[in-house]
């Protein structure tokens, strides 16, 4: 039995549809009346593009406007990682967004989390991380405060993410925040190399100092990259499903993880978004060897680059 360990599931992207269906019933949310509302939270095969699964997984954040509600949302994010056999999540939000969207204090939004993760991963004897986002369409102006609030609450938390427009809020806007957040003595992994190009790996990794990158799929189009990341042990927290509903892999059969694990490059496969993404890790897992053609061998390698890469100890 290989291990599952997923290093890359977005709270947002993961809420239950029916946890959020039943927060709207109870708000009187517009969602609600909507011919078929499950259709904004889930995307399927018919999916094009980063933004359009980008709305699915957001969705859920403006509906759920309570701090127990967030709270829940944590405790049954922990359960169906437990149901599913995971070994070991982590877990990562955003609460400079939720804060945003709902006007909830951000911090209170982290303890609601925290506290829900915390119970829950005790009576379920799972090791859960907790990693807090960063923003880059929040400006770059923003990211010192974003990244005070996350440090206000430094022992809830092993790591932290810049996630957003890579294309148009490249990483170096963000080296200050990020430099104290390693002076802190978090862990540091960003999302890149989704929707924009190789560069924007490279920056993550010499700008903010990234331990591992969030997807970072496009790195199989530059050779050199490929090289460092291996020299370096630079894990890429791959998520078959979603890379292919983006668009930032072809498709399964397609998919960059054969270049990248050929060039040594160490891979992870995690679900990014499992209500978003209609997926559980132990579904990627057997896409991996029938849709994506990974053998036994290679997905054994995976699985235990993984274990490797976790900031939880």
């Amino acid at each position: 039995m290989l291990p599952l360990v997923d290093l890359h599931r977005h709270l947002e992207g993961s809420v239950r549809s029916s946890t959020v269906l039943d927060v709207a019933e109870r708000t009187g949310h517009e969602l609600v009346r909507r011919t078929a509302p499950r259709a904004g939270l889930v995307a399927d095969d018919k999916q094009t593009g980063l933004l359009p699964y980008l709305d699915k997984v957001d969705l859920a954040i403006g509906v759920l406007t309570g701090l127990d509600d967030w709270n829940r949302a944590a405790c049954e994010a922990v359960d169906d990682a437990f149901d599913d056999g995971l070994d070991l999540l982590e877990l990562r939000f955003c609460p400079g967004i939720i804060a945003h969207e709902t006007g909830l204090p951000a911090e209170a939004v982290i303890d609601a989390v925290a506290d829900g993760v915390a119970a829950q991963a005790a009576k379920r004897r799972l090791s859960v991380g907790l990693i807090g986002i960063v923003v880059r369409h929040l400006g770059a102006e923003s990211a010192g405060g974003q990244m005070a609030t996350l440090l206000s609450r430094r022992e809830r938390f092993c790591a932290v993410d810049l996630a957003g427009d890579e294309a148009n809020f490249p990483a170096a806007l963000f080296a200050e925040a990020f430099r104290a957040a390693k002076e802190a003595g978090l862990h540091v992994t960003i999302h890149a190399g989704e929707a924009a190009g190789p560069e924007s790996v490279w920056d993550a990794v010499r700008e903010l100092g990234a331990e591992r990158i969030g997807h970072g799929v496009r790195s199989a189009e530059d050779p050199r990259l490929m090289e460092v990341l291996a020299e370096r042990g630079v894990t890429l927290e791959v998520s078959l499903t979603s890379n292919t509903q983006t668009g930032a892999a072809p498709s399964y059969a397609e998919h960059q993880i054969h270049t990248l694990l050929a060039a040594g490059v160490p891979v992870a496969l995690c679900t990014d978004n499992p209500r978003a993404s209609n997926v559980r890790l132990s579904q990627e897992h057997r896409t991996a060897i029938a849709e994506v053609g990974l053998t036994g061998e290679q997905l054994k390698t995976v699985a235990e680059q993984a274990v490797k890469a976790t900031f939880v100890r």
